[in-house]
């Protein structure tokens, strides 16, 4: 009888701690992830990014393409798992699939990307994809601060519990996901096809250009960059995602070498030049390097110079050597730095017989800038 009585306290206190826990949630939708080395939750960006999370939901829980009468997220393994960047999975037939060219995939769906949701920390959840608009089955979970990967992947939640597990996982861990679903919105949810398939049709689709050169967003015309995997295709989808979004257009150029230097030697001439043949000298941005000079430049359009700035303009903000060109300074300055600490850190971690890309420091100062101006002007034109 004492023995039936401590199961029953066990119980009792058991029922206690999960109830407390769940009053600490928030109305919303969470994905609770079972590994070998313990459990985190995931909280779901349900209200901004409803389609991404109905796709991941109904995987999850089955509404959307089963597989053999199982939720399609059945028998999940990571296996992908690199410290400091990532863990991958979503594709149960990943192992099967590996020596495909076309591996399939249960259907396919547009991004979407809401200015403020980001890779900055460890713990964002996030979609893997090919490209523009080839968002599926497949995730990923930041295991560090991946701020490059904003606008070309849709972030959909962030770890709510359990972060220190995520360092913990391992290569061909398997795992379970399970729906929770609180309060009165989190109920309500829906991630029926119908419902999918309304908020797919709604989104609004990629009309970017499919790669780099001289009309897209960003070109690399004298090869500079790595191309394994391909940074400047890599970068034009990151701009016109970001046009895509927030009606900003930002566009970059790699030279070799400053193209005229009669025109150079006038103060702003070689990129005003060039922000007017690119259609943004007076709406939008460009950012320029010149690898002879190891040079980085930014032009700002008439209309974006206060968004900058962050108060109205003045006539003496305009002028040679003015406020404006020392904030532009400053937001350089600190992008080369940041890419220069980055381009430090991989080369402690690279081998020897496998040296890092001459210009690798040069694509992660890319990175840094572009970054850098795209949170100046995420919200520019937003309500």
């Amino acid at each position: 009888m004492r023995i039936l009585k401590t199961v029953w306290w066990l119980g009792l206190l058991a029922f206690a701690v999960a109830a407390r826990a769940e009053e600490k949630m928030a109305d919303g939708v969470y994905a609770e992830f079972t590994t070998p080395r313990g459990k985190f939750v995931i909280e779901l960006n349900y209200r901004e990014v409803p389609m991404t999370v109905a796709s991941f939901v109904g995987l999850a829980e089955g509404s959307l393409a089963p597989r053999n009468g199982h939720p399609y997220y059945t028998g999940l393994k990571w296996y992908r798992v690199v410290p400091g960047f990532v863990l991958q999975s979503g594709d149960p037939d990943h192992e099967k699939n590996l020596d495909k060219d076309d591996p399939g995939t249960p259907y396919t769906y547009p991004d979407e990307f809401v200015p403020g949701l980001r890779h900055s920390t460890a713990g964002v959840l996030s979609m893997a994809n090919a490209g523009p608009d080839t968002n599926s089955s497949e995730f990923f979970i930041t295991l560090g601060d991946c701020t490059r990967l904003n606008y070309l992947h849709s972030v959909f939640g962030h770890v709510f519990t359990g972060a220190e597990v995520l360092q913990q996982i391992q290569p061909g861990d398997d795992f379970s996901i399970k729906i929770l679903r609180v309060g009165e919105a989190g109920r309500a949810f829906k991630a029926d096809k119908a419902t999918f398939e309304a908020l797919a049709a709604r989104a609004k689709k990629y009309t970017g250009p499919a790669e780099a050169g001289p009309t897209a967003y960003f070109d690399d015309a004298d090869k500079l960059l790595p191309v394994e995997p391909p940074r400047a295709k890599v970068f034009n989808f990151k701009l016109a995602n970001f046009e895509r979004v927030t009606g900003v257009k930002i566009v970059g150029r790699i030279f070799a070498h400053i193209p005229d230097a009669k025109v150079d030697e006038v103060p702003g001439a070689t990129m005003r030049a060039l922000a007017e043949k690119l259609g943004v000298a007076k709406t939008g941005v460009l950012v320029a390097y010149f690898a002879d000079d190891k040079d980085w430049r930014v032009w700002l359009g008439d209309d974006l110079v206060s968004t900058f700035l962050g108060r109205p303009a003045t006539k003496a903000d305009l002028v040679d050597g003015g406020p404006l060109h020392d904030a532009k300074m400053a937001l350089i300055d600190g992008a080369i730095a940041k890419g220069d600490a980055a381009f430090a850190a991989q080369q402690k971690t690279t081998p020897a017989d496998k040296p890092l890309h001459p210009y690798q420091h040069v694509k992660l100062q890319t990175d840094a800038l572009l970054d850098a101006l795209i949170f100046r002007f995420e919200r520019a034109n937003q309500p």
